[in-house]
């Protein structure tokens, strides 16, 4: 990627990711959104990555599309050819990563940039930090996962009242709507989002990964066929290792040591 648009370093188990366009507000790009499909597909088959912290680098978090980039900013084709490299390709990887992903929001994630927040599992917010969809101000329906995951996360009718009103929200707003789970000063944000996934990862990741796969069929499932799916990746569970160790663990009164098998 000759941006770097995308920087990655792994931490114990944490994989720290980076929009990295700072000059730009780390505004969508093809070199971007390939980069974080990379980086997932990355995260999925490492051995030594149990969670990914997905943050942005100056005041940004993610200011979604770079709308002067296209011409004379009026001429929507170059986002549409954008959109099956970009909006869905990077849903789909988000869809597919096989461990959590955690977003470390340091500024403003709007448009494209909510969208890929709303596809992250659990969302940290700086105090300072805006969140919203602006798509409906500039003529535009909503993209980049926000239309399948908002629904789910706040309901119906707040998902359209959201992305109705085209306006970012504070973060402390953001959070009573259901948009994000916690706000922290801006300068404990990584530490927090770090103490976080430092969590996950000296969990049991198989279980991390057959938990998020039980979360998803759920959305797409009725009440008589999920049943015996959630049951299915329990019962892979009980013949695992992880699985063998949690319960010594617990009836030897000590903690767990989960090694992924």
């Amino acid at each position: 990627m000759p941006e770097n648009a995308i920087l990655t370093d792994v931490r114990e188990g944490v994989l720290v990711a980076t929009f990295n366009r700072p000059e730009r507000m780390n505004t969508l790009s093809a070199a971007l959104t390939g980069g974080l499909v990379e980086m997932l597909e990355f995260a999925s088959k490492s051995d030594d990555v149990r969670v990914v912290v997905l943050t942005g680098a100056g005041r940004a978090w993610c200011a979604g599309a770079e709308i002067g980039s296209a011409g004379n900013g009026s001429e929507p084709s170059r986002f549409e050819r954008m959109g099956p490299s970009g909006s869905v390709a990077a849903q789909q990887a988000f869809a597919a990563c096989d461990v959590p992903v955690v977003a470390a929001i340091n500024g403003p994630a709007v448009g494209g940039g909510f969208g890929l927040a709303m596809c992250c599992d659990v969302r940290i917010a700086a105090e300072s930090a805006r969140i919203g969809s602006i798509f409906i101000r500039r003529g535009l329906a909503t993209d980049y996962g926000a239309g399948f995951w908002l629904p789910r996360i706040v309901g119906v009718a707040k998902a359209y009242e959201i992305l109705y009103s085209g306006q970012p929200f504070p973060a402390r707003e953001a959070m009573a709507l259901g948009i994000v789970n916690r706000v922290v000063p801006d300068a404990e944000l990584m530490t927090e989002a770090m103490a976080y996934a430092a969590t996950i990862a000296k969990g049991p990741p198989l279980a991390y990964t057959a938990t998020r796969r039980i979360v998803q069929r759920s959305l797409e499932s009725t009440i008589r066929d999920f049943p015996e799916y959630e049951w299915g990746l329990q019962a892979a569970m009980l013949r695992t290792d992880d699985g063998r160790e949690g319960f010594k663990a617990f009836l030897e009164k000590r903690e767990p040591d989960f090694r992924g098998r």
